[in-house]
C-alpha cells in the first residue's frame, strides 16, 4: 500500500523531479512534456552540458533551461544566460544589408568594391566581381578566413584547434583585415561555386561601415538592438554581466576559451534566449520590409535549398522554413523560423560536440511537429 501511495503521489510531481538532467521545465502542458521528451533524447548524448531554449508560438513565448552553465560550479541556465551564438550572427549582418538595399546604399548585384574605400582589382575573376549576393551566399570565391586557416582544419586536433585559431588571428582588426585583403586571390569565379567564407561576411560588414559611415556594432545597436529592446546582445560582455556568461566545452568535454570580438559579423555576437526571442518575433513579421528583404531568396530554390540575407531556406512538410545554426569553440546554436505558421525556435547550448547543431535542430523539429499535430 505504501508503494502504491508513493507511486500515486509521484505521478503529480513536475517532470523536473524525474529528470536526470536539471531543468526548470514545469512539466504541466503538452508543450512542456514534448520539450521534456525531446530534451531527454538530446541529453542522452553525454557530451552535452547545458541548454537554453525559447519557443515562440503565435505571440506566446515559452522558455526552457537544462543542465548547467558550468561543470565546475553547477548552476541551471536561465533565459538571461549569455551564450556565444556563432554564425547566427550572420543573420544580423543580413538584416543590415537588407536595410542598406532599401536605403539605396547597396545593391545585390553591383560590384561590391564600390562599397570599400580602397581599390581591390583582385576581387574579380574572369571579369566578374564579387557582389553582395555572392558574398552573402558564400559563392564569392573568397577563402574561408583571413588569415588563411585551412591548414589547421586538415587532420585537426580539436583540443588544440581553439588555441591555434586564437593565436593565428591575434591582433587582427578592420585595418589589418583590409590590408591583407589586397593579397587575396579568388579561388573560383564569383557566383559559380559555393564555398563557406566567414571573411566574405566580414567584408559585408566593412562595406556597411563604409556606406553608412558608422561602426558595425553601432549600426546593429541603432537598427536592431535598440528598436527590439535587445539589451543583452553584443560583441563583448560587461564586468557587471560576466556572472551570466556560460562556460563553453569542446568536443572532448574540456572547458575551452571564448572567441575574440574580432570574429565580428561572421560569428561574434553574444546573446540570451530572452533577447533572441525578440529577434525571431521580429523576423516572423514579414510585413516589415527589412525582414521581407532579408527573407527573399538570393540563391538556390525554396523547394530544396536556398539562401536569403543571410538565412538558409527550404520547404519541409509543405512549410517554408528558414534557419541558421552556429558553432564556436565551446558553444552551439540553432535558430529556426516557420514564418507562415508564426512559430520560431531558439536553442543555445554550451558545448561544441561533433553534431550538436544537428541535434539541436532535431530537438526543435520534434517539438514543432508535435505542435502541428
Amino acid at each position: 500500500m505504501r508503494a502504491v501511495l508513493l507511486a500515486f503521489s509521484l505521478s503529480f510531481l513536475p517532470v523536473a523531479v524525474f529528470a536526470q538532467t536539471p531543468t526548470d521545465n514545469p512539466g504541466q502542458s503538452s508543450l512542456d512534456l514534448t520539450v521534456q521528451t525531446a530534451a531527454e533524447t538530446f541529453f542522452a548524448d553525454g557530451c552535452h552540458v547545458g541548454l537554453s531554449m525559447a519557443v515562440y508560438d503565435r505571440g506566446n513565448v515559452h522558455f526552457y533551461n537544462y543542465g548547467t552553465t558550468s561543470k565546475a560550479k553547477p548552476v541551471l541556465p536561465s533565459k538571461d544566460s549569455l551564450y556565444e551564438i556563432g554564425s547566427v550572427t550572420k543573420t544580423f549582418t543580413g538584416v543590415l544589408a537588407s536595410r542598406a538595399i532599401l536605403d539605396g546604399k547597396m545593391t545585390l548585384d553591383g560590384d561590391f568594391r564600390a562599397y570599400l574605400k580602397d581599390a581591390y582589382p583582385n576581387l574579380e575573376k574572369n571579369g566578374k566581381p564579387v557582389t553582395l549576393r555572392t558574398l552573402a551566399s558564400h559563392t564569392s570565391g573568397l577563402q574561408r578566413d583571413i588569415p588563411d586557416n585551412d591548414a589547421l582544419f586538415v587532420n585537426a586536433d580539436f583540443e588544440k584547434l581553439p588555441y591555434q585559431l586564437l593565436a593565428l588571428e591575434k591582433g587582427y582588426d578592420r585595418p589589418r583585415y583590409l590590408k591583407e585583403l589586397h593579397d587575396v586571390q579568388l579561388r573560383t569565379e564569383p557566383g559559380q561555386t559555393m564555398a563557406y567564407s566567414n571573411f566574405g561576411i566580414k567584408l559585408i560588414s566593412f562595406g556597411l561601415e563604409h556606406v553608412y559611415g558608422d561602426d558595425f556594432e553601432d549600426l546593429l545597436g541603432k537598427q536592431v538592438f535598440e528598436p527590439l529592446g535587445m539589451t543583452d546582445t553584443g560583441f563583448t560582455v560587461s564586468w557587471r554581466d560576466r556572472g551570466r556568461r556560460v562556460k563553453g566545452y569542446g568536443i572532448k568535454g574540456a572547458e575551452v576559451p571564448y572567441i575574440r570580438p574580432n570574429v565580428g559579423a561572421a560569428g561574434g555576437l553574444i546573446s540570451s534566449t530572452a533577447d533572441m526571442v525578440r529577434y525571431v518575433a521580429w523576423h516572423l513579421d514579414e510585413s516589415d520590409p527589412v525582414v521581407a528583404k532579408a527573407h527573399d531568396l538570393i540563391f538556390g530554390d525554396v523547394a530544396t535549398y536556398g539562401e536569403g540575407l543571410i538565412w538558409q531556406v527550404n520547404t519541409r512538410n509543405g512549410e517554408r522554413k528558414l534557419w541558421q545554426s552556429g558553432g564556436v569553440f565551446g558553444m552551439s546554436s540553432q535558430v529556426i523560423l516557420f514564418p507562415d505558421a508564426k512559430q520560431a525556435y531558439v536553442l543555445l547550448a554550451n558545448d561544441a560536440c561533433m553534431n550538436t547543431q544537428g541535434q539541436l535542430e532535431t530537438l526543435a523539429l520534434a517539438v514543432h511537429d508535435s505542435m502541428k499535430n
